[in-house]
């Protein structure tokens, strides 16, 4: 005989409520990264972008009229399929975990669609073992124009090439640190503002990066430099810095370690996590638990982003 449970109301309510609780007490950190907003209807414009444009100097006693009229484009979020995950109850003690907030299935509900929403914000997939550039969010493409019609990648002179700096096929290095930056500042992201400027790195990356400021400054806070060693979040070098081994990597496998300031990534949440609980009827009646999102994320400008290419060897 198989189990049997009813979901009344108050179990509905109450995963609900649990998965609310706890995808507050896990946050995501890209979220913290990026503008969050949000989102209804099959699409919303995150940007009415006009051309930069200069003043003229008008004639003494001039009569007319100066005429400078800018470029105009907009960007778009497309209602996005969602992130989700579901599971059958077979066991009393399944049925109880998904009413108590601090059970690993729960927890793991919730962790599993938070992967989808980085994923999204990231503009990454998996495949295979690996990671690779898809969809929208900080890598991929954004979807442009008078209407969401069109897309539009990161163009290829926003990557910093793996050998920049004429040392070969390198690392995270100085000079593609400060290639990325300097880029952004001649685009006015992060230099007249005060924007924060976020960067994505793996393991390997962290261990050049420590190298790197311990190397070129003996004036860095140490407190800075141990929090970066001890894989927690912080500002090194003028960038906040995350960790992840969900970075992508290009067609040759150098790995790409993404740079952008925080107002330039739109992240539109049609639906932020939430849990759902019934009967499934197509399963014996069992119960059945359901946890899901819908994120999509773009890039305001290109411009406001870099991609410098590692090599890990």
């Amino acid at each position: 005989m198989s189990y049997q449970a009813t979901v009344e109301p108050h179990h509905r309510l109450q995963y609900s409520n649990n998965v609310r609780m706890v995808a507050q007490q896990m946050l995501n950190p890209l979220r913290a990264a990026v503008t969050i907003v949000s989102a209804s209807g099959e699409a919303q414009d995150i940007a009415d972008l006009i051309g930069k444009t200069e003043y003229q100097e008008g004639e003494d006693y001039g009569q007319r009229n100066p005429e400078i009229t800018p470029s105009r484009d907009r960007r778009w979020l497309i209602r996005p399929r969602p992130v989700e995950i579901g599971q059958t109850i077979t066991k009393e003690e399944k049925f109880d975990q998904a009413m108590d907030p601090t059970s690993m299935l729960v927890r793991n509900q919730v962790v599993t669609v938070e992967r989808g929403v980085y994923d999204r914000i990231l503009g990454v997939k998996k495949v295979g073992s690996s990671y690779e550039i898809a969809g929208g969010g900080i890598l991929g493409a954004v979807h442009s124009g008078k209407t969401p019609s069109s897309t539009s990648d990161l163009p290829t002179g926003n990557f910093i090439a793996v050998n920049a700096g004429g040392a070969g096929n390198t690392g995270l290095t100085s000079f593609k640190l400060r290639a990325a930056t300097e880029a952004m500042e001649l685009e006015d992201f992060g230099l007249e503002t005060e924007d924060e400027v976020w960067g994505l790195i793996t393991p390997k990356q962290k261990t050049d990066l420590i190298n790197l400021a311990l190397a070129t400054s003996s004036n860095l806070n140490p407190f800075d430099v141990n929090e970066i060693r001890e894989g927690r979040p912080g500002k090194l070098l003028g960038i906040n810095w995350l960790f992840s081994n969900r970075l992508p990597v290009d067609s040759d496998g150098y790995r790409l370690i993404p740079i952008w300031t925080k107002s330039n990534v739109v992240c539109g949440m049609w639906q932020d996590v939430e849990g759902a609980m019934w009967n499934n009827t197509e399963r014996k009646n069992l119960p059945y638990i359901f946890t899901d999102a819908y994120p999509a994320a773009g890039r305001v400008e290109d411009a406001g982003v870099r991609v410098i290419r590692c090599n890990e060897a």
